[in-house]
């Protein structure tokens, strides 16, 4: 209570000797070390922080703690080879136990400096000399993650499945081998070791993230918002579950809650820019200006470049959703004009004038960034864009040859250049870029998707779900890979292990206000024979989306399996009218011959 009081008169010579004495009375509260070196820095002494730290380590019983809290002060304040140095000089002066904590340690920098190969082989030497004990597996698990951030998954499981060979109970390794189970859609087997880390750990907010996702991935919509609701209170409001709580609920359309997610862990963190950045969000689709104003005042008051441009987008946004666009150009003009954030500004006016139809305009600004940036293959990928957008089709094809041809490997280009094709009817100089592109970028998940989607429109059904397995594979966590690999799925594929596959890929869909991912669970419950329950999200995603033939069907097959016939024989009826006359998908004939013997029965009733 006296510290607090001496903190808020601004008593810091007194509040300094009080918090020395009260170290010195508790040594063991680390809290109260924290609070003295802050005081220091505050003061501008950090050589008198940076003193008291190394006291502490001098003193006999010194804790790994006080060694990890000065290695970290000289990295804050002298970097990252000031804080090696150190190391250097620290380790062969300590016992054999504590210098290989201290390698460790050293490792870690290393590697998150980027001399990973050097990190990675100190650490493995650390656990070759290490006896069997938690702390070398607590090495193989920093270990394993060293590996997997360097791409080399089979020696992070390796490791990982060492530690959870001798130690079930090894909190980290549980993690990280539940991720693993995630992945691969084992969600229940996941559920299951987080559970045994809960046992040993119940406050821990990243296992509660993970419970989340693995119930996700079953379709518990309610579980797994709650389980992140957990982790924002098991974290104490700590920013990275405080955003990723708030995203569920700002998707879900709950912006209140979304709100006091954000002002809690505001609190405990003041200035985080990714916290007011979701909140000044939050105030615009709340369409509260006077806070989204605040919002955007805190963020000017961090004095940051970064800052600064946040600030400037969300004052865009507030003047264009509140006053129009005419007031939304003038002040992006009166940042270039302030050469503040001159750039960003420009593609502000960019965009704002080709949404108000002056497509001159905007190709007069995108016209001039290339000439002022002439090598930057962005200035012509903005060019590019804004020909496309104003449907100067030849023109946009060359800007993004030039792109191309510059770089093979320009991702972004080939596909705007296909798009160039695809809006002038040119599917085949479409597939044969596409197939150029490939061949540059092979493995390139965008140009893979863009494949599949050609196949799909070319009914090579089999090829779409080939590509769309592969990239799940890549990447299980994609709600749009995964929507699309159920979706073909189960509504091409009879055989039930192909819609238990379907099942267990689109599961984590149940809940979605998403209209596709709405008809690709509703269909799976159908083909489940869950009717009922079906037509929830049929009818729905059939209200959204009347201008697709197979998700009319879709709803019209589960209306027809309620005995619904009047509705039924209306959806099935729109299905064939918005497909095309010579339509080779099985569903339009299938909707054809329902929709027949539908109407043969209204006609003898």
């Amino acid at each position: 209570m006296k510290a607090a009081i001496l903190a808020e008169f601004n008593e810091a010579d007194e509040l300094e000797s009080l918090l020395r004495d009260m170290v010195s009375r508790f040594p063991e509260d680390a809290d109260l070390k924290v609070s003295l070196v802050r005081l220091l820095v505050r003061q501008g002494d950090t050589e008198a922080a940076e003193a008291f730290l190394r006291e502490q380590i001098e003193e006999t019983d010194a804790s790994n703690d006080d060694f990890v809290t000065l290695v970290a002060f000289i990295r804050q304040a002298r970097g990252n080879e000031a804080a090696l140095v150190e190391l250097d000089r620290l380790i062969p002066s300590v016992a054999s136990a504590r210098a290989g904590f201290l390698s460790a340690l050293k490792s870690a920098i290393l590697f998150e400096t980027g001399q990973r190969d050097e990190g990675i082989a100190l650490l493995q030497s650390v656990i070759d000399g290490a006896e069997e004990s938690e702390e070398a597996d607590r090495y193989r698990v920093s270990l394993a993650k060293m590996l997997l951030a360097a791409g080399n998954e089979v020696g992070a499981r390796q490791l990982v499945g060492e530690v959870l060979e001798r130690d079930t109970s090894n909190v980290d390794a549980i993690k990280m081998n539940a991720n693993w189970l995630i992945e691969s859609d084992q969600a229940e087997e996941a559920i299951a070791q987080l559970r045994r880390a809960l046992d040993q750990e119940p406050q821990d907010a990243e296992t509660m993230t993970l419970m989340s996702d693995a119930h996700r991935r079953l379709g518990d919509v309610e579980l797994a918002r709650d389980l992140l609701s957990l982790a924002v209170e098991a974290s104490n409001n700590a920013p990275e579950e405080s955003l990723r709580f708030a995203g569920v609920l700002i998707a879900d359309g709950n912006l209140r809650p979304a709100e006091d997610v954000l002002l809690n862990a505001l609190r405990a963190t003041p200035g985080d820019r990714a916290l007011l950045t979701a909140l000044g969000s939050v105030y615009l689709d709340m369409e509260d200006w006077p806070r989204a104003a605040s919002v955007e005042g805190t963020l000017r008051r961090d004095e940051t470049d970064e800052s600064a441009r946040v600030a400037d987008r969300l004052r865009l946004q507030i003047l264009n959703r509140q006053a129009g666009s005419g007031q939304a150009i003038a002040f992006l003009e009166s940042l270039v004009e302030q050469e503040e954030s001159a750039n960003f500004a420009r593609l502000g006016i960019l965009q704002a004038r080709l949404q108000a139809g002056d497509t001159d305009g905007a190709l007069e600004i995108a016209e001039d960034l290339v000439a002022e940036f002439p090598e930057s293959a962005n200035a012509r990928l903005i060019l590019g864009n804004t020909q496309l957008a104003a449907r100067r089709y030849e023109s946009a094809e060359a800007t993004f040859q030039q792109v191309v041809d510059t770089d093979p490997k320009a991702e972004q280009a080939w596909i705007q250049l296909m798009r160039v094709h695809g809006a002038q009817g040119r599917r085949e100089d479409a597939e044969a870029t596409l197939a150029i592109a490939l061949a540059a970028s092979p493995d390139s998940p965008n140009l893979l998707w863009a494949k599949a989607t050609f196949l799909e429109q070319a009914n090579d059904i089999d090829g779409a779900i080939e590509i769309y397995e592969a990239l799940y594979a890549r990447n299980s966590a994609s709600l749009v890979v995964a929507n699309n690999l159920a979706s073909l799925l189960s509504t091409y594929r009879e055989d039930e292990e192909s819609l238990e596959r379907a099942f267990t890929v689109g599961r984590r869909l149940r809940g979605s206000s998403m209209p596709h991912f709405q008809d690709t669970f509703g269909w799976l419950l159908y083909r489940r024979g869950e009717y009922e329950e079906a037509i929830t999200y049929l009818g729905s995603a059939a209200r959204a989306l009347q201008s697709d033939p197979i998700v009319q069907y879709h709803a019209a097959m589960a209306y027809s399996a309620l005995d619904q016939s009047e509705r039924a024989i209306a959806l099935f009826e729109r299905a064939i009218e918005l497909a095309p006359p010579d339509d080779p998908r099985p569903q339009i004939a299938r909707a054809r011959t329902e929709l027949e013997r539908l109407t043969a029965a209204r006609a003898t009733e």
